[in-house]
């Protein structure tokens, strides 16, 4: 029998927030390495990004991700084609938090946050230390929409500790962090 008004239980979401209900939470580490602004000198960086999902995978893995188009990650894969997917654990909440509080084009991350790191296999391209899991990856294609690219590649080595599902780090918004639960 259907009734004519939504149930009590359901509270209105505001458009703007409406991804919450979709985001998948499992947080990256966008790794990339690309020229710094006042100089032709290169310079590593990495910044964390909610949205990123497996959109292929025979004959290789491929991913999309959504990334801002004014953060320097963006433009370093623009202007080399080269990055990295890290998986962080839960264990690096708070250098995501640092890390995301300032700008690529501004610092060095990896210095200025004091961050251990080592370098991908197949790519110059530096690492933080304590990731569950990583991927290198060279860019298939980018799609711009307002202010977000869609970033599409290609998965060329991939590494992880076993189970690394288990450690990562997930993300709803700035007050709703959360590790996965029970295997079902």
């Amino acid at each position: 029998m259907a009734t004519s008004s939504i149930p009590e239980k359901y509270k209105e979401i505001p458009a703007g927030k409406a991804y919450s209900l979709q985001n998948p939470g499992g947080l990256i580490l966008l790794c990339t390495r690309g020229s710094t602004p006042k100089s032709s000198a290169l310079r590593y960086d990495f910044a964390p990004l909610a949205w990123c999902t497996p959109y292929e995978y025979d004959p290789v893995s491929k991913l999309l991700l959504v990334c801002d188009t004014s953060h320097k990650t963006f433009r370093d894969i623009q202007e080399n084609g080269q990055f990295v997917v890290a998986l962080p654990s839960f264990e690096m909440r708070a250098l995501i938090e640092r890390a995301g509080a300032v700008s690529g084009f501004d610092v060095d991350k990896f210095e200025l946050l004091e961050v251990p790191y080592f370098t991908a296999q197949s790519i110059d391209i530096r690492i933080p230390e304590g990731v569950a899991a990583w991927m290198e990856c060279s860019l298939e294609r980018i799609i711009v929409e307002g202010t977000s690219g869609i970033v599409l590649g290609a998965v060329h080595k991939a590494f992880g500790v076993p189970e690394s599902w288990k450690l990562r780090l997930h993300y709803l918004d700035d007050t709703t962090w959360y590790t996965p639960g029970k295997r079902l």
